[in-house]
């Protein structure tokens, strides 16, 4: 009789479904723009990044943070370059070529988060993965830069999705910050740019 209890309460848990829709607040950073005409590329499953995930004892969790994250990249990029424009496609053509100096890919290579009864702490943590790709006007990949940003949150006046939401924007926002200080000091990056002002 237990057993059947405990196997239903399982069953019920592991059947109960949380939805986070990532929101909040997205400052434009305060940096010098680097003076250069890059074209952006931003595929869908970067727009639309929904992490589906099943802990055990807790149910399935589902974070959509796509849309959250593409609203802060757009003022990102707009803030890091001179002039950005978004492209439909991930390699420049002939005529496109002459009107940018490089193209940046970005992508969500992976999320990953902690509740508190997973972690033992008294907070949700998220970290997030992110992989930029710079190539030329010709196409040419110049470098790949890796980046995680983390954030956390204690649940106090939030609920668990409100708190894992908001820890998730702060990975958001870190992982942000670092790629807006840290890009420019790649060697290639740095090449790139010398190359382009000559141009």
């Amino acid at each position: 009789m237990k057993l059947s209890i405990l196997i239903g309460i399982t069953l019920l848990l592991s059947s109960c479904v949380t939805n986070i829709v990532v929101t909040g607040t997205v400052p434009t950073p305060l940096i010098e723009k680097m003076p250069v005409r890059v074209a952006i590329y931003y595929d869908e499953t970067f727009k639309e990044f929904v992490h589906s995930e099943s802990l055990y004892g807790e149910g399935k969790w589902q974070i959509e943070l796509g849309k959250q994250n593409l609203v802060f990249f757009r003022n990102l990029m707009s803030a890091m370059f001179e002039t950005v424009v978004e492209v439909n496609t991930p390699e420049l053509s002939a005529e496109d070529s002459s009107n940018f100096d490089g193209i940046i890919i970005p992508r969500i290579e992976k999320y990953g988060f902690l509740t508190p009864d997973i972690s033992g702490l008294k907070f949700f943590s998220a970290s997030i993965h992110y992989r930029i790709s710079l190539y030329s006007n010709e196409n040419e990949k110049l470098t790949e830069y890796a980046v995680v940003g983390y954030g956390k949150s204690e649940p106090g006046s939030f609920n668990a999705s409100s708190a894992l939401g908001h820890a998730t924007m702060l990975a958001i926002r870190d992982g942000g910050t670092r790629i807006s200080t840290e890009l420019k000091l790649l060697p290639e990056v740095s090449q790139w740019l010398n190359e382009s002002r000559v141009h």
